[in-house]
């Protein structure tokens, strides 16, 4: 909380100062006393490692909760009015946040790099706060395990893997696993650094009256929020609120590059062969998708919007490129895919086809496995496709054939490929299973003016860690639809196992 603490001091934003601060001096304390009474701890099992990843992040988000419960309540209204822009009508979204939920709710959103927010109108809650909640995004994408293993003292014997792995991490870039914590680190802040450094001079030449400071403060938070795929924005109506399509297609690639794995970039830097990117199976099913998944959006969007066809196939093709169906499609079904979030369209209007074609074409999926993204990841779904090819295709082999499976690079024995698919299977049945059982929860809460498209849509967003929505999701929403979004976040990020863990823990005591 030091980094937002000095941003708010910066922008003589004193009371957000104050309450980063205070959250600071308890969080201190209550690690502090924590630290000291698990000092002398056995070394962790794996299942204890799993319980410690799912109440670590749990607790980090109550603790990062603090800041905006306290900032709610010591800031004077007049400096809260200060914060709203010149002309809106509305008040700071930092008064939602004297509801200790709502706080809740948006660390949890920050730190899983989901991007539901409670912060209805993000300009209004200040830079301090604003800087917080990309930071949050930041450091919850690389994991927070992974940090503490990047930068704390090195656990002994097999600790240090079970809690890199109890984080759903399993690509291993060193000897040691703090070493691979170290890599991903460097990795991911030199990714963020080039990001934030391409965001400003496009907005520079894009958008020359934007202004420099607002240039170099939306390009720092926008890569934090790009890079870890998290989606909050500094801006009202995310990046809709630049209203350009250019600062759209600006935007794509800090998509992108937080949507590839990271073992991918640090193949391309120890070989120095930039040809890694196109051996990887994952990105090039992750292109492949996003060129279907453009075409297949927009098509639906285009009729949604009205594109006309008078009978001649290339002029129609022509009008829905140039149309606002393609801007939508394009930029929304890449935000979706990659799971980062940035909105442009108010998806809650689209027609229910446009609503499934993101969901089941890429918010289920996501982007790369080793990367920052949510969703059951396209490695998983690329292992379950290539194993019902193998098994068709070992119904026509002979008895004494070898019957060898390849994934990418790897090739597998009988029983390891096996083993890879009904680990892959096993995964995407247990989150589906989950999906479908947060949909009947909100469904027996969720107001009539929602379709079950919507709601649908809005589970998908809030597992996946996607955050995107389809207008649900506000300080306004059921409690029950809150806490359950709540719950998904946490399930989501930490791929479910270790929150199941953690409660089967409970109820055996």
């Amino acid at each position: 909380m030091a980094i937002p603490l000095l941003v708010s001091l910066l922008y003589q934003e004193w009371y957000s100062a104050l309450a980063f601060l205070i959250a600071a001096g308890v969080t201190a304390l209550a690690g502090g006393a924590a630290y000291k009474l698990c000092e002398d701890a056995p070394e962790p099992k794996r299942h204890h490692a799993m319980i410690v990843a799912a109440l670590g992040w749990f607790v980090t988000a109550a603790f990062g909760a603090l800041p905006f419960i306290i900032a709610a309540y010591i800031t004077p209204h007049a400096v809260l009015e200060s914060f709203v822009p010149a002309g809106a009508s509305y008040q700071s979204s930092l008064l939602n946040f004297q509801n200790p939920l709502h706080a809740f709710f948006e660390s949890m959103s920050g730190y899983t790099t989901t991007g539901l927010t409670m912060s209805v109108h993000e300009p209004s809650v200040g830079h301090g706060f604003l800087w917080y909640r990309s930071q949050m995004q930041w450091v919850g994408g690389a994991g927070m395990i992974v940090l503490s293993l990047a930068i704390l003292r090195q656990p002994h014997g097999t600790a240090g893997i079970s809690l890199y792995q109890s984080e759903a991490r399993n690509e291993k870039l060193r000897p040691s696993i703090v070493g691979t914590a170290r890599a991903i680190w460097k990795i991911y802040v030199g990714i963020t650094a080039l990001v934030a450094v391409y965001l400003a001079v496009a907005t520079f030449l894009v958008a020359p009256g934007y202004g420099i400071e607002n240039t170099i403060f939306d390009a720092i938070n926008h890569a934090m929020t790009g890079q870890s795929t998290g989606g909050f924005s500094t801006l009202d109506d995310s990046i809709a609120g630049y209203d350009s399509y250019a600062m759209e297609l600006v935007h794509i690639p800090a998509m992108i590059t937080g949507a590839i794995a990271i073992p991918v970039y640090y193949g391309v830097l120890s070989e120095r062969d930039f040809r890694e990117f196109t051996r990887d199976p994952q990105v090039r099913v992750l292109f492949g998708l996003f060129v279907v998944g453009v075409i297949g959006l927009s098509a639906f969007l285009a009729r949604w919007v009205g594109v006309p066809y008078h009978g001649d196939p290339i002029g129609y093709v022509g009008r829905v490129a140039t149309s606002q169906a393609f801007r939508d499609g394009l930029f929304q079904y890449i935000s979706a895919q990659t799971t980062t979030g940035w909105q442009t369209s108010s998806i809650g209007d689209w027609n229910n086809g446009a609503v499934m074609v993101i969901v089941l074409g890429a918010m289920l999926l996501g982007g790369s496995a080793g990367a920052t993204v949510g969703g059951i990841k396209i490695l998983r779904g690329y292992i379950i496709a290539r194993g019902i090819s193998w098994e068709v295709s070992r119904v026509f082999l002979p008895g004494h054939a070898i019957d060898d499976l390849r994934i990418g690079q790897q090739t597998f024995k009988a029983d390891e490929a096996n083993d890879e698919i009904r680990a892959a299977t096993t995964f995407a049945f247990v989150y589906l299973i989950l999906l479908a059982l947060s949909l009947f929860v909100l469904l027996a809460v969720l107001p009539s003016d929602f379709t079950l498209a919507d709601a649908i849509f809005e589970v998908a967003t809030a597992q996946g860690t996607v955050g995107l929505s389809s207008g649900i999701t506000g300080p306004s929403m059921p409690v029950v639809a809150e806490v359950l979004f709540i719950v998904q976040m946490w399930m989501g990020r930490l791929e479910i196992i270790p929150v199941l863990v953690l409660i089967n823990s409970l109820l055996r005591r």
